[in-house]
């Protein structure tokens, strides 16, 4: 399952709601408690920087500075590890240059708009792979 909310619906609490009927569905299945993989909507405004230290930074109020993690935190989830590689996405260089417009013709790191680490690109063998990291949040149902 994915959600995702439209920017123009933003702020109207529908994340909540979302995760509300996530969590009302997980109990009527019969589960008491549920894992879920989190996509942090702010991290791809720190590609360079670690999901494992992203996950660890927080307001004074002890919850996560990510909305999408704090709104998980705020609902009783807790931030449990993170999936460094919970999406894996190869393609060659012109596969790569169509999807993004990029030029992907320098060797190394490549920061891609919205993707939350760099793609690593390798013209010698003309192809790039992104692999993006992901939080595991677990959360009691009872």
């Amino acid at each position: 399952m994915e959600v995702v909310i439209d920017p123009d619906h933003r702020g109207r609490g529908l994340s909540a709601l979302m995760l509300r009927a996530l969590a009302d569905n997980a109990r009527a299945g019969g589960y008491r408690r549920m894992v879920v993989p989190v996509r942090p909507t702010a991290k791809h405004r720190h590609p360079h920087l670690p999901m494992d230290e992203y996950v660890r930074d927080v307001g004074s109020d002890g919850l996560p500075r990510d909305p999408w993690l704090r709104t998980h935190v705020r609902m009783g989830g807790e931030i449990v590890g993170t999936a460094p590689t919970s999406m894996v996405i190869p393609g060659s260089l012109e596969q790569w240059r169509r999807w993004t417009g990029l030029p992907f013709d320098k060797e190394g790191e490549v920061i891609v708009e919205g993707a939350l680490a760099p793609v690593h690109c390798s013209v010698p063998a003309g192809h790039a792979i992104y692999v993006e990291p992901n939080v595991w949040i677990s959360r009691n149902l009872t």
